[in-house]
């Protein structure tokens, strides 16, 4: 039942879909953010995407506290549910969690991971490879339901550690979902190939941070929602290293990783992903 609850959990942070009676029981509501006209902020136009272009980037879940959605940190919960399905797969293939997609040929939590893995994709520049920090509003929202948000939506700035944190999850569900290659076809491939796009950007902009308040006095409008600012970029290149290593078995990913002393072993978390 915990498994159940902390997997069902995810599915109520969902943006860009109604919750139904159905799946939702007692928590049920209209959709929020379809987030098909978001705006390309100054702060993250090229000559291609010129300010104020229009994007899609639908789905993935809303963060902690508001609405908006950030790749930073759908890097260590992506991780982490990947991880989970590739330790524990006789497990998962089983846990059914009562969400829309219960009972189709993925397991539920993978069902779940695809739901934000989709939003991850569309947050990458296609002609570059870099990925936005984030998909979010100038301000917060007021303490009112998703489908009564409304307020404009914008992609940020692309940065270092969205792009490494994204090259680690893409690079993970390519070797995931390789396995289901009949249920998802071609996402396996569209997973690595955006890996390897993602890393290359990172390697040419290595020190790329994301740092709000600069970014507030060189452009309009401010962003003033959560940062997720990270300057120390080591962990994620470590991490997405690794990952790209392990999928590819291409021998040039293991220059990148850096062992550390054991006393230099933390936790995971959303700005220390080295041990993931």
């Amino acid at each position: 039942e915990d498994a159940k609850a902390s997997l069902k959990a995810f599915s109520y942070q969902r943006a860009s879909v109604p919750l139904l009676k159905t799946h939702a029981g007692k928590w049920p509501r209209p959709a929020g953010h379809p987030d098909k006209n978001v705006m390309v902020h100054p702060s993250a136009a090229t000559a291609e995407r010129i300010r104020g272009s229009v994007v899609a980037s639908p789905g993935g879940w809303y963060d902690a506290g508001d609405y908006n959605k950030y790749i930073v940190n759908s890097g260590i919960t992506m991780g982490t549910l990947l991880s989970l399905y590739e330790d524990f797969p006789d497990y998962f293939n089983k846990l059914e969690t009562n969400i829309p997609e219960s009972g189709n040929a993925l397991p539920d939590l993978l069902d779940e991971a695809l739901w934000n893995l989709r939003w991850m994709l569309s947050m990458q520049d296609p002609q570059d490879g870099g990925v936005y920090h984030k998909c979010t509003t100038a301000e917060f929202e007021g303490f009112v339901v998703p489908g009564e948000a409304k307020a404009q939506r914008y992609l940020v700035q692309k940065s270092t550690a969205a792009s490494l944190d994204f090259a680690a999850v893409t690079a993970q569900a390519a070797r995931v979902f390789s396995r289901f290659e009949t249920e998802v076809p071609g996402l396996a491939d569209s997973c690595l190939s955006a890996a390897k796009k993602a890393w290359e950007w990172a390697a040419k902009n290595p020190n790329t941070v994301y740092d709000q308040d600069q970014l507030n006095l060189q452009f309009e409008p401010d962003i003033n929602t959560g940062a997720y600012g990270d300057g120390e970029f080591s962990d994620e290149r470590i991490w997405a290293a690794c990952e790209l290593f392990v999928t590819t078995k291409d021998g040039s990913f293991l220059q990148n990783i850096e062992l550390y002393p054991v006393e230099a072993i933390t936790v995971p978390n959303w700005s220390d992903v080295r041990t993931m």
